[in-house]
């Protein structure tokens, strides 16, 4: 029975909050009157109150864990992300799930520096990178790979490789024994350290295994190759697959991986070390390995190619594939476009 100017009869009331669950604002609009007076005539109808409890959210381990070191969210901005009150909450499951909590350097820093995957493939492609163009080095609690260069796809080629992990940095450096080059470094997490020594030698758990060595092979180029394209007879054209550099030993390695699946890999030492260059003598012995045959190099295209972070060597094997069949007539002009392309995108100051 409803009471004289109520607007709700008690078994109202209840079903409202005890079986609809209802909250105590909600009840109170439907009627038009505040959440005091709802709560009022809970206690007037002695109607039990439910039971105070915290909204429960489940945040994915691996949700967690890229928030809070992947994209640098504080403990505080990912419980305002879930709508979580208090950020207790968050700091209860970095703990219920092993999440390692960041120091207070790692916590106050501005740069996020994400910890490696640990994914062999994408070791094996680093490791390449830094047998290559890149330098590593301890810089203030972190690895730091860098490198200078003109080309923007050198500095892409840094982005695509470290980008998930930390913060690309560049800048203009001025040089007066050579021309002006942009430098460009990312800071990187402790799990990094094992680029900090130059690999002079490929690894045996890279070499015996297939994906893990074209990995790294696709990241050695990606620094060092050279795509030697002419016209040669009859009016057709030749690539020319030629790796050069001061890395004798790693060199051998490639040589020999090659040589077991059949190719023709042909490796001669090309300059000693002392002998005069534009940036003053050489320090090693430079040493080359060319691939001539026409099956050699469209085999290595095809492993290396879905590798490759070089927008250069990129588009450079996807012309000679494109143009297998093609004459040096047709060929030539496609050559210089795509070479006009590549100077254009040399950075200037």
């Amino acid at each position: 029975m409803m009471k004289k100017g109520l607007k709700f009869t008690k078994e109202q009331l209840e079903k409202l909050y005890t079986a609809d669950k209802l909250a105590l604002i909600e009840i109170g609009n439907r009627f038009g009157c505040d959440s005091t007076n709802i709560l009022y005539w809970l206690k007037k109808f002695n109607i039990p109150r439910r039971p105070a409890y915290l909204k429960k959210i489940h945040i994915p381990k691996e949700v967690l864990n890229d928030l809070y070191w992947n994209k640098g969210l504080k403990p505080r901005e990912i419980a305002q992300k879930f709508g979580i009150k208090n950020e207790r909450t968050v700091r209860k499951k970095l703990e219920k799930y092993g999440i390692k909590r960041k120091t207070v350097s790692e916590a106050l820093t501005i740069k996020f520096k994400a910890p490696f995957s640990s994914d062999p493939a994408e070791k094996a492609y680093l490791l390449g990178l830094r047998a290559g163009d890149f330098h590593a080095k301890w810089a203030r609690k972190s690895v730091r790979i860098q490198t200078t260069t003109t080309h923007q796809a050198q500095v892409e080629l840094l982005g695509k490789s470290f980008e998930k992990y930390g913060e690309i940095r560049k800048y203009l450096s001025k040089n007066k024994a050579r021309a002006s080059e942009w430098f460009i470094y990312v800071d990187l997490h402790p799990s990094f350290s094992f680029l900090l020594d130059k690999p002079e030698k490929i690894p045996s758990w890279v070499t015996s295994n297939d994906t893990y060595f074209y990995n790294f092979l696709a990241a050695y180029t990606d620094c060092e190759l050279n795509w030697n394209i002419t016209k040669s007879h009859k009016n057709l054209w030749r690539a020319c697959f030629r790796l050069r550099t001061g890395d004798r030993n790693i060199l051998e390695q490639i040589k020999a991986r090659l040589t077991t699946e059949g190719l023709c890999p042909l490796m001669s030492l090309k300059t000693k070390q002392g002998t005069p260059s534009g940036f003053g003598h050489y320090n090693v012995d430079m040493h080359e390995i060319v691939l001539n045959r026409k099956a050699d190099i469209y085999y290595i295209i095809h492993r290396t190619l879905p590798l490759s972070r070089h927008s250069e060597k990129v588009r450079q094997m996807m012309l000679i594939l494109e143009s297998k069949h093609k004459s040096w007539e047709v060929f030539e002009p496609k050559l210089k476009k795509l070479r006009q392309e590549i100077k254009k995108e040399i950075l200037k100051d």
